[in-house]
């Protein structure tokens, strides 16, 4: 591979730059990382209730869904 075969790359300044532009982009549209995930069960609560299923007990189905075609 030549020099002329190489696609061309952007310096680290302007990557940076660039990164920059698009986060207050996002910033001006609202947050732009919203953190809005609200847990409701801590580990401990699930390892207490799923931790002695076995692998067929978890991965079974716990809706079934009605056919459209039915």
């Amino acid at each position: 591979m030549n020099e002329n075969d190489k696609p061309e790359q952007l310096d680290e300044n302007a990557i940076v730059a660039l990164r920059r532009a698009k986060l207050a982009a996002l910033r001006e549209r609202g947050a732009p990382f919203p953190n809005d995930f609200r847990r409701n069960v801590i580990a401990g609560e699930l390892h207490a209730e799923y931790g002695e299923k076995d692998n067929a007990a978890l991965e079974a189905p716990r809706y079934a869904c009605a056919s459209p075609d039915a």
